[in-house]
């Protein structure tokens, strides 16, 4: 009986992981670093960028800079939005010999 219900626990984390590939995919963060708009899903892919009309009027290496600076404000909120999916799916699992 024990390998029954090791597979039906197995399919239960199947099915979960499809459901959570599902939400992070489906969660957007919006950041907006000094007129640069990056949406980005909980997967870390970018779902849409936006830089302001004035931002070629900027030195190559500021504009470097500022892109920068606004994916890694992005890809932090894009984290913690992972983590939030991942506690709220995850959390309700029951792992044999970590609980």
């Amino acid at each position: 009986m024990e390998l029954f219900k090791m597979a039906k626990e197995a399919m239960s984390l199947r099915s979960k992981a499809k459901e959570m590939e599902k939400a992070l995919k489906a969660k957007v963060v919006d950041i907006d670093y000094k007129g640069i708009k990056i949406s980005m899903n909980a997967k870390n892919e970018i779902v849409s960028l936006t830089l302001p009309e004035d931002f070629s009027e900027n030195s190559v290496k500021n504009m470097e800079k500022l892109m920068f600076s606004a994916f890694e404000s992005a890809i932090k909120e894009s984290q913690k939005a992972m983590a939030e999916e991942s506690k709220k799916l995850m959390g309700s699992l029951n792992f044999p010999g970590l609980s």
